[in-house]
């Protein structure tokens, strides 16, 4: 506004004037009628202050004016301000995370263009992938198939396997059947099943097929999908990669409530929604997909694997009001059965639905092409119409999903079809984000026009990286938004909204997870404690929520395993006694933060739901298959104890809070009791952090919830699992040996403990399956230390160390012969206290255990080891020639040779 000529009054003492000059810069020149000098103002301000516009209208606009700029003035400042506090925020976060090892995390990059993000990212699969190709495409067996259904084609197929797999949903593997390679498609890996889709008829039932994975395709197919975001203007993709860290509020609290975060998915491009387990994550989802839907939004729903996103759908769809044919599609493989078996819920069964007369056509060909002989010209056309016909229904399958509202499907599925990635949604969704890559939730983003939704857990599992620990794809989007660290700092974030309340689990398990990995923020819902009583009162450790079964003092011996996990088979008999125990009642899961540990936990579980159909169930894995899962007891075997220097990386790494965050997750799915069993005399003498989580458990159920020495026996004691002390089962001992029908496997580590009587017979017993062409096979680490009675018979070897015998590789024993054997650790003797005696009788279980104790090397090779040692209890002459020594592959006896 141009102020020249006006009239003013000064409000003090230089009386009327006029306006004779203004400037650039708005400063205004005024000659005052009663003062020679002019003098300067700087407007609009002074009209507020000094100046008063003797123009009525010219006041009014000067008065606007002033205001607005005084607003301009103030947000400058406030944004001076923020950038100042934000500058803070970032060195006090930098400063946390090099402050020792117990503040250790993963480096998330700051970058300073897209360019730079996308070439590291680009940068960062690559290695990956590289190390999956070096480290990778082993042949792994996957046994007990059976053909689930067939359908355009496809078999899906669902196998056993021994080993835990950890493999992307959507993962290409190919299946081997002698020399022949099929190509197949992983569509689920939970607990120890393994589900396949494959273009190859492999028949009803597959009692043994191999296969090797090649994880690393799909990461190609994500670099491919990065460069194409990076030639796209995808504003939200931008946002999300570029500003996640300015949205740090200071000044507020974190928003809460399931309202607020739908209401904040509507109002903003970006939002994420912070659900703690139980907080109905799964419902909020729901809500802000049909929110989204009512205004006319297309959807995408993903998530990093099949499970989250079959749930999303049928919360979705059960809560929708209009259910029209078509508006919802579930597109992929699912592996719900009510979704499997809907009508028209996923892509496939919808076009089935939709084309009838081609489903009755193709059914009439196959049952034609049967009867025809392979020679014939009609079974050529009949092959040519069905793969018309299968063609077709691809076609009219892709066709249902781009027309559908709202499509739910895993993130690798839309990486890897072009369906999905070059289609057009106005709003995505994407569930479980923290266990996805951060490229691979930009992706998602770019994929959406108006509003992008991350739902997850920060405190709950992190990505999955095999190459290595220090790469920052080990960092989940919140860290990368810098959420994490505002939440930690005690700040609120722009695009952050936390549901606060939880609906699972007993207040006393949810309130100790609060307190150390929720800042307190977690809060349980009224009603909850009653609802979860039943199964407080019941065993084990009836009346108590949480506690641990305490091994200090017993045989509790952990081994590394070849691939470099851990067992520990007197923490696995009682973890699964407690188990039992429990599942006379209840819903049971047995987590251990080891693969092989869970193997073993595993197989006892099949012995005991094959021989005992009348328990509730028991599902025993990792930590990581159990993500999104809950039950009404958690048993949680540690594992870790003597012979190992120290605990393993599972349970004490701080690097990103992971092993925190893994514990979180194991204790997070108990509704009702959570039960830890660990050698606590062992895990203190480690000095673990006190930063952990388990630390922090350990020392708050020590004297009120810890059940120890003998009433562990007690305990876990039941029909399944006998435990007991002593020679209580001396006499059904020495019946079930002299009752073996093919062999006899006893390990013996230090003294067996004298008692004639018993030793006499058991001897008696051995020589005399010897006589009758039983296979008997006596380990120990020394001859010398034996007994008379059991030394001649036996064999030594030093590596193994639990007291078992295996009878019939079904009957197993723990604790006899009782063995005298202590630990020596830290320079001074750990004495056994407890002597345990464990029966547990299963197939699944002895042939896991055969596995890892290495049962099948005890004879031939240290037979052949001895051979070369004459001290070793075998003539180094006379075994070559009697044929003693055999060879450990062929069997064949051995030659001895000069040299």
């Amino acid at each position: 506004m141009n102020y020249v000529g006006m009239k003013v009054n000064h409000k003090a003492r230089f009386g009327r004037g006029v306006i004779v000059a203004q400037s650039e810069n708005n400063h205004v020149t005024v000659k005052f009628d009663a003062f020679p000098e002019t003098k300067d103002f700087v407007a609009p301000a002074c009209f507020t202050s000094f100046l008063q516009l003797l123009d009525d209208t010219a006041a009014q606009q000067a008065t606007a004016e002033a205001q607005a700029h005084e607003e301009i003035v103030a947000a400058e400042k406030a944004q001076e301000e923020y950038e100042q506090r934000l500058k803070t925020f970032e060195r006090q976060t930098q400063a946390k995370a090099s402050k020792g090892k117990t503040e250790k995390k993963v480096t998330v990059p700051r970058y300073a263009s897209l360019d730079e993000f996308f070439d590291e990212q680009e940068r960062l699969l690559v290695s990956e992938i590289v190390y999956l190709r070096q480290n990778g495409g082993k042949r792994q067996k996957i046994v007990d198939g059976e053909l689930v259904e067939c359908k355009n084609g496809i078999y899906i197929y669902a196998f056993e396997s021994d080993s835990e797999l950890n493999i992307p949903d959507n993962t290409q593997i190919t299946l081997w059947q002698s020399d022949n390679s099929i190509p197949a498609t992983i569509i689920n890996c939970e607990d120890f099943t393994l589900i396949i889709a494959t273009a190859r008829n492999l028949g009803q039932k597959v009692s043994v097929i191999e296969f090797s994975a090649e994880p690393w395709k799909l990461l190609n197919f994500l670099i491919d999908r990065l460069k194409s975001l990076r030639e796209a203007d995808s504003p939200i993709a931008r946002s999300l990669i570029m500003d996640g860290r300015k949205q740090v509020q200071f000044n507020q609290q974190i928003l809460t409530g399931q309202e607020n975060a739908i209401r904040l998915s509507l109002s903003q491009p970006i939002s994420f929604v912070w659900g703690p387990p139980g907080t109905g994550k799964t419902e909020t989802l729901a809500e802000i997909a049909l929110k989204h839907m009512a205004k006319g939004h297309r959807v995408l729903m993903l998530s990093y694997s099949n499970v989250p996103v079959d749930g999303a759908i049928m919360r979705v769809y059960k809560k929708a009001k209009g259910r029209k044919r078509g508006r919802m599609v579930r597109y992929g493989y699912p592996r719900d059965k009510e979704l499997l078996r809907h009508e028209y819920l996923t892509s496939y069964n919808l076009v089935l639905a939709n084309h009838p007369e081609l489903v009755q056509e193709r059914a009439k060909l196959i049952e034609e092409r049967r009867r025809l002989p392979h020679t014939s010209p009609r079974y050529v056309e009949v092959g040519t119409r069905l793969a018309q016909i299968r063609k077709q229904l691809s076609t009219e399958e892709r066709k249902a999903v781009m027309e559908a509202q709202f499509v739910a499907t895993t993130v690798s599925k839309a990486i890897a079809d072009s369906t999905l990635y070059e289609d057009e949604y106005d709003t995505v969704i994407f569930d479980e984000a923290s266990m996805a890559y951060i490229p691979q939730i930009v992706f998602s983003a770019g994929l959406a026009s108006r509003h992008f939704i991350c739902i997850g857990d920060f405190s709950q599992l992190p990505p999955i990286v095999q190459g290595s620990d220090n790469s920052s794809l080990n960092a989940d989007i919140f860290q990368y938004c810098g959420i994490v660290d505002a939440v930690q700092q005690g700040y609120a974030h722009q695009w952050l909204c936390m549901l606060d309340t939880q609906y699972r689990m007993h207040p006393e398990i949810a309130a100790f997870c609060s307190r150390k990995m929720y800042r307190f923020l977690l809060q349980t819902a009224p009603g909850i404690g009653e609802a979860r009583q039943d199964i407080v009162t019941h065993a084990p450790m009836p009346g108590k929520a949480m506690g641990i079964y305490d091994l200090s003092g017993m045989m509790s011996v952990c081994l590394k395993t070849g691939d470099q996990s851990h067992i520990n088979v007197l923490s696995a008999m009682i973890s699964m006694g407690i188990a039992i125990k429990a599942a006379e009642w209840h819903d049971v899961g047995v987590i251990s933060p080891y693969s092989a540990q869970s193997r073993l936990l595993h197989a006892m579980s099949r012995d005991v739901a094959e021989g005992h159909p009348e328990l509730h169930r028991i599902v025993c894995a990792t930590v990581h298959q159990f993500q999104g899962s809950e039950r009404d007891v958690i048993v949680y075997d540690a594992v870790d104890c003597y012979r190992m220097s120290y605990p393993g990386l599972l349970l004490t790494s701080t690097m990103n809070d992971y092993a925190n965050r893994l514990y979180n997750v194991a204790m997070t799915r108990a509704r009702g009791k959570m039960i830890s069993v660990v050698n606590r005399d062992y895990m203190k003498a480690k000095n673990l952090s006190h930063n952990l989580m388990f630390r922090q458990m350990m020392d708050e159920t020590e004297s009120s919830a810890a059940v120890k020495g003998n009433t562990v026996l007690a305990e876990g004691n039941t029909r399944i699992m006998q435990m007991g002390t002593g020679s209580v089962f001396d006499r059904q001992f020495l019946d079930e040996v002299a009752q073996a029908r093919s062999d006899v496997r006893v390990d013996i580590p230090g003294t067996a403990i004298e008692n004639a009587a018993f030793l006499q017979e058991l001897a008696k017993i051995l020589n005399g399956l010897r006589q009758k062409g039983r296979k008997v096979t006596v380990r120990a680490e020394s001859k010398a230390i034996l007994p008379a009675e059991l030394r001649s018979m036996a064999i030594e070897n030093r590596y193994f160390a639990n007291p078992i015998t295996m009878i019939d590789k079904r009957i197993i024993w723990f604790g006899l012969p009782h063995s005298g054997a202590n630990f020596f650790a830290e320079k001074t003797t750990v004495p056994t206290r407890f002597r345990l005696v464990i029966r547990f009788e299963g197939r699944h279980f002895a042939q896991a255990l055969y596995g890892f104790l290495e049962m099948n090397k005890t004879v031939d090779q240290v037979k052949a080891e001895s051979a070369r040692n004459k001290n070793g209890g075998y003539d180094t002459f006379s075994a070559y020639v009697t044929g003693e020594v055999k060879c450990p592959e062929c069997k064949s006896p051995m030659q001895l040779k000069t040299g």
